[in-house]
């Protein structure tokens, strides 16, 4: 293991002028200069030759952004600003600001180009966090908890009027119609407790917040019990009218100021942060990546982190080795921890690359039996225009084997002497192929897109090993090629031959 970082990923809801859109991020440490450097080599300096890496900016650079930092007691009232420059000069005063710092970003080139991003604009990021919050208020239904569970409230409703009566200590009732009325309205019960929903902690839906409130008061204010001996329960004075008055509220509840309220108390809501782009990378449509590299501090307050991250990143030496390597670490580890590698991630684009390299395969396998094809007919063709001279050197005392040779050298100087011309060729296209990349591309055509591969230059690696395995398979094609005229010729009768001299 080379290096340890921690890593922090996610998606968020992308703000800038005129454009939304959900983004994925990954935040990562600022403060390492390995993972910096790392970020630097992708960085797409030819579209955007301003770009940089360096989220540490020098002390002049140092401004305060314009994201208000809301108090987590208080985050009724919280104001969204539209996107302006994260320059200190227009920033409003009095307002409580942090230092701007370490709030930079670095973008895909996918993403700058899509929605037209430069090095030096401003963008807000919102967390999905918050938008889960907002539909557990929203989804609600439009009609209010009694008119959904009407027969609920109004069964318990008619159990409270009766089963109350007044005492020198206060307002009885039998125990047993306590424990009957409890269990009565305990219909309700699913919902309003907690359930997990994603990574957020949303209560039952059926309900409005308000609702869930009064419904919580109910069953709390019937727990609140003073149980005697004889079967009856005591409660202090005024509870029977208090929980007649929860329930009337709960009918005449007035659904928009409820819904307002709801929204206001939001307790989960992070504040958006504005980021001003520092650098854009390359990717592609065939190789994507994060759409936003961001400081792992700011990761870890849009995912709700404190002190935490989520997962732990590794870099080996042989990153070819990650699979293996991901493998051994997961039985060290056990069931508890998921491990990943690189290879496992992206293992739909290797799958992808693999079935288009079978495919090539395929393609030129054809070609070069089509090749081989194309020999044989040049073969016979030269066969047929011998005859008269193969029926001579037969009827002088040659011999079958000695006119196959002489047709099977020809072959083999043939598929030498293409797969030497081949082979050259080959090497010479590859070693200039960026020349002729770029003669094709003054006709206007781009047969290897940048924007689409991801390569601002087209890779190419030379195996040895292969070369000359095709080398020795397309000699042996020849030979093959040449072999079946060879023998047609040598076992011609030597008579018909002569008969057109």
């Amino acid at each position: 293991v080379e290096s340890a970082f921690a890593l922090v990923e996610g998606f968020v809801l992308l703000d800038s002028r005129a454009w939304q859109r959900p983004s994925y991020f990954r935040a990562f440490n600022t403060e390492n200069e390995g993972q910096i450097r790392a970020l630097e080599k992708m960085l797409d300096r030819d579209s955007f030759p301003n770009s940089s890496a360096d989220f540490n900016p020098a002390l002049g650079d140092s401004v305060r952004s314009a994201s208000p930092v809301v108090p987590e007691e208080d985050n009724s009232d919280i104001e969204v600003r539209p996107l302006v420059p994260l320059d200190t000069a227009d920033l409003p005063p009095g307002d409580n600001y942090e230092l701007y710092g370490n709030r930079y970003v670095v973008v895909s080139s996918q993403l700058a180009k899509s929605i037209g991003l430069k090095v030096g604009d401003d963008i807000r990021i919102i967390a999905a966090s918050n938008l889960d919050e907002v539909m557990a208020v929203y989804s609600v239904p439009n009609k209010r908890a009694w008119e959904l569970y009407t027969d609920v409230f109004e069964d318990f409703e008619g159990r409270l009027k009766m089963i109350f009566e007044m005492s020198s200590e206060g307002e009885k009732s039998l125990s047993v119609e306590v424990t009957n009325a409890y269990k009565a309205f305990q219909q309700l019960l699913p919902m309003i407790v907690s359930t997990p929903k994603g990574d957020v902690e949303t209560e039952g839906l059926e309900m409005r917040p308000a609702e869930r409130e009064i419904v919580r008061d109910i069953l709390d204010r019937l727990d609140f019990v003073d149980r005697r001996e004889g079967g009856f329960d005591y409660f202090p004075l005024g509870t029977k009218k208090e929980l007649l008055d929860k329930l009337k509220e709960l009918r005449e509840l007035d659904l928009e100021r409820a819904d307002n309220e709801a929204f206001r108390k939001i307790e989960k809501f992070v504040v958006p942060k504005e980021l001003r782009i520092k650098g854009v990378y390359s990717d592609s449509e065939r190789s994507k990546g994060p759409d936003l590299f961001i400081p792992i501090t700011i990761g870890m307050e849009l995912k709700g982190l404190r002190g935490e991250v989520e997962s732990i990143g590794l870099r080996i030496e042989d990153p070819y080795e990650a699979e293996e390597f991901a493998i051994n670490l997961q039985k060290k580890l056990g069931d508890e921890w998921m491990v990943r590698s690189w290879m496992k991630t992206h293992a739909e684009r290797f799958q992808l690359v693999k079935t288009e390299k079978i495919m090539m395969s395929f393609a030129l396998s054809f070609i070069t039996l089509l090749s081989a094809f194309s020999i044989m007919a040049v073969m016979y063709t030269v066969t047929v225009q011998k005859r008269q001279e193969i029926g001579v050197m037969k009827a002088l005392g040659a011999r079958p084997s000695q006119i196959v040779r002489v047709f099977l050298y020809q072959g083999l100087i043939v598929g030498i002497g293409g797969a030497i011309l081949g082979l050259g060729l080959g090497l010479l296209a590859i070693r200039y192929r960026e020349g002729i990349m770029a003669i094709i591309r003054g006709f206007g055509i781009d047969p290897f897109p940048p924007e689409f591969h991801g390569m601002s230059e087209l890779p190419a690696e030379v195996i040895g090993s292969q070369l000359g395995v095709i080398c020795v398979v397309a000699v042996i094609l020849c030979l093959f090629a040449a072999l079946i005229p060879a023998l047609m010729a040598a076992f011609r009768d030597p008579a018909k031959s002569l008969r057109n001299l």
